[in-house]
C-alpha cells in the first residue's frame, strides 16, 4: 500500500513523498534532521539501521572515483543499474546529478553495455524517475523522488 506524505516548513523548505511507510518515514526524518542541522544525522545511517531498508554500501562501491554496482545481477537491465547508480550516489554522496559521461562510465565499470545514456533513460524520463538537464555533451541526470522510491523497492530485493 502506497502512502503520501507533503511537509511545508516554516523556513520555505518543502518536502513530498510517496510509497511505502518505511520509506517514507526515513526520507522525512532524513528531511528534517538536515533542516534542523542535528549533527550526525546522516540518511545513510538511518538506511543501515532499518532491516528492510537496502544497504548502499552493501550494493556498490567506490572505484576510481566512480561510485558502481559490486556485482552484475542477471535480471538487471542496464537501464535499472543506471537508476541504481543515481539512487546511491544520491544517498551516499549527497550528488544530486551526474553527469552523462561519468553516469556511463559508472555503468561499464559496473559490467552492463549501456547504449546512449539519453536513449536509455528515456521511459524513465517519460515516467518522470530522472530529470536531464543541459545538452549534448554537459548533459546531466538526477533521480526524482518518485524514482528514488522506485529503485529502493527494487535494492531491497537485491541485498
Amino acid at each position: 500500500m502506497n502512502y503520501k506524505l507533503r511537509i511545508k516548513h516554516p523556513s520555505g523548505a518543502e518536502f513530498e513523498a510517496e510509497g511505502p511507510v518505511e520509506f517514507i518515514q526515513t526520507e522525512k526524518e532524513g528531511f528534517l534532521g538536515r533542516l534542523s542541522g542535528e549533527p550526525g544525522t546522516n540518511r545513510q545511517k538511518h538506511y543501515e539501521e532499518q532491516p528492510q531498508a537496502p544497504a548502499w554500501n552493501a550494493l556498490t562501491e567506490a572505484k576510481n572515483g566512480l561510485l558502481i554496482l559490486k556485482n552484475k545481477h542477471q535480471n538487471l537491465k542496464a537501464g535499472d543499474a543506471a537508476l541504481l547508480i543515481l539512487a546511491a550516489e544520491r544517498q551516499l554522496n549527497m550528488a544530486n546529478s551526474i553527469s552523462a559521461i561519468t553516469l556511463s562510465k559508472a555503468i561499464k565499470a559496473s559490467g552492463y553495455v549501456p547504449e546512449r545514456i539519453d536513449r536509455l533513460l528515456a521511459k524513465a524520463h517519460r515516467e518522470g524517475l530522472v530529470k536531464a538537464s543541459g545538452t549534448k555533451r554537459s548533459r546531466a541526470y538526477q533521480i526524482t523522488d518518485k524514482g528514488l522510491e522506485r529503485v529502493w523497492l527494487e535494492a531491497r530485493k537485491l541485498v
